[in-house]
C-alpha cells in the first residue's frame, strides 16, 4: 500500500496523523486511551479495525475494502461499527488498485468474479484475496473520501491503520 503518500495527503489535508505500528499497540492501555481522543480512524480491512472499538461514539472509521473482500468489510466492520455508535465510511478500491489486477489481468475471474473464488473455499479465497493482495490507493479519489470523513469528525486527529 502507499501509507507514506496516503500520510502525506492526510497531513496536507490538515489531520495529524499517528501511524498505528505494533510496537505503538503493544501497549494496550496507552494505544486504547490514545485511539479514544481520535475523531477517524482509517485503516484497510484486516484485524487491526478491531481496535475501532476504543474510538469514541461519533468517531469516523473509514476502512479500505480491498477487491473481493465486500461481504467481509460490510459484515465485519461495517455494520459493527455503525452498532458503536461510529460514522462508518467505506472506500471500495477499483480493481487497477489491487496488485491482483497486474497479476491476474483484467479479464480474470480472479478480478471480475471473486465469487467463483470464494466457491472453491474459504483457504483459496484467503490466500487470494487476502494474504496475496496489495493495494495502490489512487489518491484522487481517496482524497474525496477523507474529505468526507473530515466533515463528520469534530477534530482532525487521526491513527492511520493502513
Amino acid at each position: 500500500m502507499n501509507e507514506d503518500e496516503i500520510v502525506d495527503m492526510m497531513e496536507e489535508l490538515g489531520f495529524q496523523v499517528d501511524v498505528a505500528t505494533p510496537n505503538r499497540m503493544s501497549n494496550l492501555e496507552k494505544f486504547a486511551e490514545e485511539l479514544n481522543s481520535c475523531s477517524v480512524m482509517v485503516g484497510a480491512h484486516g484485524a487491526g479495525l478491531t481496535n475501532a472499538v476504543f474510538l469514541p461514539a461519533g468517531a469516523v472509521m473509514v476502512q479500505v475494502v480491498p477487491l473481493g473482500l465486500d461481504w467481509a468489510s460490510t459484515n465485519y466492520f461495517g455494520g459493527p461499527a455503525s452498532e458503536m455508535g461510529l460514522h462508518y465510511v467505506e472506500y471500495k478500491i477499483e480493481p487497477e488498485e489491487s496488485s491482483l489486477f497486474k497479476e491476474y489481468g483484467p479479464d480474470h475471474p480472479v478480478i471480475v468474479d471473486p465469487k467463483s473464488i470464494f466457491l472453491k473455499g474459504y483457504d483459496a479465497a484467503r490466500a487470494t484475496y487476502v494474504d496475496g493482495q496489495n493495494m495502490k490507493i489512487n489518491l484522487v479519489k481517496f482524497r474525496e473520501i477523507l474529505l468526507k470523513a473530515m466533515n463528520v469528525s469534530w477534530t482532525l486527529n487521526c491513527f492511520g491503520l493502513v
